[in-house]
């Protein structure tokens, strides 16, 4: 089957379709993340972001449904209350860059969410609104990393889970000055751009040296993809999150394998270590031998925890140094 944008907006007008007939209290639906892009497929794989909005309560935030073995549905369910005031939506990375974006309607009442697109895009993009934002998430990464500080996680996976979660906020904090959230997949690949464009390089040499990323081969990449397959399959019957559910492998793997095969195959590390770490976090999962000698490869290991704990502290501050330059500039 040929993969077109056409053919994945149809898949996502007749989810919500078949969902309208068994939501009584649905209220709006919207598209949110790649498919608002030219980007939606990478490695010939996508996946379709929903939004569905309630009016009175929701039963799961998340589900994750296949279409076909290179697509899938995620939908995630929201309280209409989260919506308003509509204002507070200009200062929130999240909810509020889907509200400026053209085309995502699917379904509305009584042109509900048309109101509030309208309402949140006036001044989105003020200098304030936008360092809001990106404050917002620095503030996040650093009491995350306070938190890591005093009260450690119990086991080396969620050690670097939180870890990685800490660099996800900071590099967001940067990115979000120029654009919306980071997402898993290219992570790294829009990362570049907006730190660039911010000129801001020393900040990317800085995420890349926590990373580890700085010698690693497209052969190590290679076969660290292998033994994360190999363990994504075992984990079929296995209770996983729902971002590594069976239906999300090709989604992953695909576009691991098509960075790596790029021009900066370095690139594929972030979605390949952020996943595999998830996957080594589920209750039901032993930590790898491979997943452990591709952190010590990175010297993300153990022994350089403390090492690694220190740096991320100097380059939270050099985020916020990023941010206060451009506030300078611009507020």
């Amino acid at each position: 089957m040929r993969i077109t944008d056409d053919l994945l907006y149809r898949f996502a007008k007749d989810a919500v379709k078949t969902r309208s007939r068994s939501i009584p209290d649905l209220h709006a639906a919207y598209l949110t993340g790649s498919i608002l892009t030219d980007e939606a497929l990478l490695g010939g794989a996508a996946d379709i972001d929903i939004v569905l909005v309630h009016r009175y309560q929701i039963t799961a935030e998340r589900e994750v449904e296949a279409i076909t073995p290179e697509v899938s549905l995620d939908i995630q369910h929201i309280l209409k209350d989260s919506y308003e005031p509509h204002r507070k939506l200009r200062q929130d990375p999240w909810l509020g860059y889907p509200m400026t974006q053209p085309k995502i309607l699917i379904h509305d009442t009584n042109h509900w969410l048309e109101f509030i697109q309208a309402g949140v895009s006036a001044d989105f993009q003020s200098a304030d609104n936008v360092l809001a934002r990106s404050n917002t998430q620095l503030n996040s990464a650093r009491q995350t990393w306070l938190s890591l500080l005093k009260s450690p996680p119990n086991s080396h996976p969620l050690w670097i889970r939180q870890y990685l979660d800490i660099l996800t906020l900071a590099a967001n904090a940067v990115a979000g000055l120029i654009g919306p959230p980071l997402t898993t997949r290219r992570f790294l690949v829009k990362f570049r751009e907006q730190a660039l464009t911010l000129g801001a390089p020393a900040t990317l040499a800085d995420f890349s040296g926590l990373l580890g990323n700085l010698d690693v081969t497209p052969q190590q990449l290679s076969d660290w993809t292998d033994a994360f397959e190999s363990e994504l399959s075992q984990s079929a019957n296995q209770q996983v999150s729902l971002s590594l559910a069976s239906c999300r492998h090709a989604y992953y793997l695909n576009a691991i394998r098509a960075l790596t095969l790029g021009d900066a195959p370095e690139e594929a590390l972030w979605p390949l270590l952020k996943t595999w770490t998830e996957l080594n976090c589920s209750p039901q999962t032993k930590p790898s031998a491979d997943w452990d000698e591709c952190l010590t490869d990175l010297q993300l290991n153990k022994e350089h925890l403390a090492q690694k704990a220190e740096a991320l502290d100097a380059f939270l501050d050099n985020v916020e140094l990023v941010l206060e330059t451009w506030a300078n500039a611009y507020v």
